[in-house]
């Protein structure tokens, strides 16, 4: 709790405009666009605790986030939105923001310390660097204050290891003891391919955007709609199926302890297919 007359912390943007827009008018605008007219599949599960979501500018990705975030906050209402980021290798320690509020161009939202600093006594954990520059959480900040306007954030880049696990147990287990409703994201993207990865073991060409879609991103899909974060970790690590499997495996842990059964793929496209090149990046919408 701040005291009187102590100033709030709060985290100030760090993506520069191409990202996404920089005022709540424009941004407003184009989640609209996002989702106008789409409604998600009858069959849907009744009841959203979390999924998967992609970490590009809204230009590329932003279509997929934004309809995964609407399945979600068409189910019920929810306390806490817990955003799973990622950009770390298996050595690291989830690097937690603990700062009170972060800033999004429709107005801050809070950070809610109570269960940051449950998670802190429970995890060794470490204080995520404001000026990091990492996109995997901030890119959904807007999409977070857009369909969740009341609630607040918990906001972690969990690392690529069981660790991720073990983060996505205790996040669940804190959620459970404090009595909130909660939805659990992970921000991660699938392959990336081509000369600017330096991965171009099938070629350049639609053969190979062919090979991404049907066989090194549908492996990891597969993984992620099983629920297996042990099996979608190690998916990652052998054939580079996804850049941040750990805020995969972290959601899908935390839905998994919350009830969760089963993940259902909402929508699955690269960036091929927004703006054809020779270097592209797959990416998944998941429900759980």
């Amino acid at each position: 709790m701040v005291k009187e007359g102590v100033s709030m912390s709060k985290r100030k943007r760090n993506l520069p405009r191409g990202w996404y827009p920089v005022d709540a008018k424009d941004c407003k605008k184009e989640i609209e666009s996002f989702i106008e007219g789409w409604s998600p599949p009858r069959d849907f599960p009744a009841l959203g605790l979390g999924g998967i979501v992609p970490h590009a500018g809204w230009y590329f990705s932003g279509k997929l986030a934004a309809r995964v975030f609407q399945v979600l906050k068409s189910k019920r209402n929810v306390d806490v939105v817990v955003l799973y980021g990622g950009h770390l290798g298996s050595e690291n320690l989830p690097l937690v923001v603990t700062e009170e509020t972060w800033e999004t161009p429709f107005g801050d939202v809070k950070i809610h310390r109570d269960m940051v600093d449950s998670l802190a006594r429970k995890l060794k954990t470490t204080k995520e660097n404001p000026s990091s520059g990492d996109n995997t959480i901030e890119i959904q900040l807007a999409l977070v204050k857009y369909f969740f306007p009341n609630a607040n954030l918990v906001a972690i880049r969990s690392p690529h290891s069981t660790k991720a696990i073990d983060l996505g147990e205790q996040v669940a287990q804190i959620a459970q003891e404090k009595g909130l409703s909660i939805v659990a994201i992970g921000s991660t993207d699938l392959t990336h391919y081509g000369p600017n990865y330096g991965f171009v073991t099938k070629g350049i060409g639609p053969q190979s955007v062919e090979w991404v879609k049907n066989v090194n991103d549908r492996g990891f899909v597969v993984e992620a709609l099983r629920m297996d974060a042990e099996a979608l970790l190690k998916n990652a690590e052998e054939h580079d199926s996804a850049c941040s499997a750990g805020a995969a495996a972290a959601a899908l842990t935390t839905c998994k302890a919350l009830g969760a059964e089963k993940g259902t793929l909402l929508d699955y496209f690269t960036s091929y297919d927004v703006m054809p090149d020779a270097s592209f990046v797959g990416y998944a919408g998941i429900v759980y």
